[in-house]
């Protein structure tokens, strides 16, 4: 053997478990549901590769069928913008400084005052 194969390269995750865990206690940013909710990664953060998610710091929190719903329609900024979402990355964003200054109720009542 010539020539040695380079090293493959690991990937770097850059994943953040208790912010997941922290999303699925809120309600769904879209209908208000609390329950079965999930965490959403954003698709068009510009930090994905190829299969590869965004970076936990960018999920939301959608309802399961929100969710599937949102994967089955394709475009996620005009999907969110039928629920008046035009923002998620700055929601997203706003939920992980919460999440890191352990506020738990800003973001619940952030997404509660949406439906009243």
């Amino acid at each position: 053997m010539l020539f040695p194969k380079p090293a493959k390269k690991k990937k770097v995750k850059q994943g953040d478990e208790g912010f997941l865990k922290f999303l699925r206690t809120l309600p769904c940013l879209c209908t208000g549901k609390m329950g079965q909710v999930q965490s959403h990664h954003l698709l068009d953060t510009g930090l994905r590769g190829i299969a590869l998610k965004s970076p936990d710091r960018y999920s939301i929190p959608l309802d399961f069928q929100i969710h599937r719903k949102l994967h089955d329609f394709g475009d996620e900024t005009i999907f969110l913008a039928g629920y008046g979402i035009t923002d998620a990355m700055s929601i997203a964003d706003q939920f992980y400084e919460c999440y890191l200054n352990n506020d738990d109720d800003t973001p619940y009542d952030m997404i509660m005052r949406r439906f009243i």
